[in-house]
């Protein structure tokens, strides 16, 4: 196997270490970030120990302490996850505000959510989410971005998920090196 070169998206090359793990009766196009390892994938815990292995070899740690990434990587649970765990491990910036908080929205809840084919400008209302999985949403942007919800945030921060994006860029801190936010609107 090749080693990651710093050309590699690190969210992308995580997916592909996913893929080449999956068994046979697995479909490769099931592996989105809101694709549950286990319940969607079929990766069982000794393919789940294999692909912990497999991305610790990738990143060049392949003598780092085992029994700590194998413990590490049993809290995850979606590909999304593992792609957060590759890039902090590989010592990327974290992504982009929206692909975030994309992330973040797919594991929300009682069942994950598809955030693939999700527009960003659609109204946060129209996906017919519960009151008590949004504020858990809000409550994990919290986590996510190291900020708090001011009281006189504005109704249309919530609005979709672009307004959000944006509201964290001017709010949050950013990411670690970058000394800017990481979302960042297309030019007009």
């Amino acid at each position: 196997m090749s080693k990651r070169t710093p050309a590699d998206d690190p969210g992308a090359r995580a997916v592909a270490l996913i893929t080449e793990t999956l068994p046979p009766w697995a479909e490769h196009t099931a592996v989105v970030p809101s694709a549950r390892l286990r319940e969607d994938l079929g990766l069982d815990s000794l393919a789940r120990v294999a692909l912990a292995a497999r991305i610790s070899e990738d990143l060049g740690q392949e003598d780092a302490e085992p029994g700590h990434a194998v413990e590490e990587f049993t809290t995850l649970h979606t590909v999304g996850d593992v792609q957060d765990l590759y890039r902090r491990l590989s010592g990327a910036p974290a992504g982009d505000t929206l692909g975030r908080l994309l992330r973040l929205l797919a594991r929300v809840g009682p069942e994950p959510l598809d955030t693939t084919r999700l527009d960003p400008s659609a109204p946060l209302r129209g996906l017919g989410l519960p009151s008590m999985v949004l504020v858990d949403f809000f409550v994990r942007i919290e986590t996510e971005f190291a900020f708090t919800w001011d009281e006189d945030t504005s109704p249309q921060t919530f609005a979709t998920l672009a307004a959000l994006a944006r509201h964290i860029d001017d709010h949050a801190t950013p990411p670690a090196g970058t000394g800017r936010p990481a979302h960042r609107e297309p030019a007009p």
